[in-house]
């Protein structure tokens, strides 16, 4: 994967607290374009919270968080509206509209925030849908389709505002063992294409195989960041080597 030098996000000490807890303690972190970066670590964490300050829908305390240059500023809502447009968003439980059809699912944003037109945002929806592999679901409904699919038609949602970076936040957890596969597959085809991910997964062998760099989060700090190979074959601290050992056991690494 070709990368860019240039951070397209750029972290700088950030913190977020709810109430009395502070779940982010200064996190640094910079992502360059064409970047695929991997954030794991135990519940709690911080890594979705981190996610969430990324694309807005998170207030943070102090730091700075700029994407593509531009500070995200969660309080004004055309910074916001701007934003929406660079940042997609996968979450793990699909937040599909269920009265819509998969169709209109997907042409809802590029229709709303870009003014496309219905005939050019169901061109861009039949398109993306042969992008992930659902052709033939234009007209069905969410509730028609398994959890798999219904998570690949929001990355086809997410990819339909051509956004600078995609955000994925744990999107495997709620589905089926035997439906994981497909949405991976999904994934690691964007990160072939130069698609910039920012992925929060608990599946180890994926990260492995698709992650530039991996980031292991730890109370809520950048505890070791590296490339998929240092981190899972020489963990540098005690934190890291015990989380491997409880997440990864001993199988054999795809």
């Amino acid at each position: 994967m070709n990368k860019h030098s240039s951070g397209l996000v750029e972290i700088r000490g950030l913190q977020k607290s709810f109430g009395t807890l502070q779940v982010l303690k200064g996190i640094d972190l910079s992502v360059g374009r064409k970047e695929v970066v991997c954030i794991i670590g135990k519940s709690g964490s911080g890594k979705s919270t981190l996610l969430r300050c990324i694309n807005g829908l998170e207030v943070f305390q102090s730091g700075e968080l700029l994407v593509d240059g531009v500070p995200v500023k969660s309080s004004d809502p055309n910074a916001m509206r701007a934003l929406r447009q660079k940042v997609g968003m996968v979450f793990q439980s699909f937040n599909l509209f269920p009265a819509m059809s998969v169709g209109n699912n997907i042409m809802l944003a590029p229709k709303l925030v870009k003014n496309m037109s219905p005939g050019d945002a169901k061109l861009l929806a039949e398109k993306l849908l042969t992008r992930v592999g659902l052709t033939e679901k234009f007209d069905s409904f969410p509730h028609e389709l398994s959890g798999g699919q219904q998570q690949r038609v929001a990355i086809a949602r997410a990819l339909a505002m051509n956004p600078e970076v995609i955000l994925c936040d744990e999107i495997t957890s709620a589905l089926d063992p035997e439906l994981v596969g497909e949405v991976l597959q999904v994934i690691e085809a964007l990160a072939r294409e130069g698609v910039t991910l920012i992925i929060v997964t608990h599946e180890m062998n994926f990260a492995r195989k698709v992650c530039d760099r991996v980031v292991f989060m730890h109370q809520g700090l950048v505890h070791e960041v590296g490339t998929a190979e240092d981190i899972f074959t020489s963990p540098k601290t005690p934190e890291l080597r015990n989380f491997i050992s409880v997440n990864h056991g001993q199988r054999e690494l795809v």
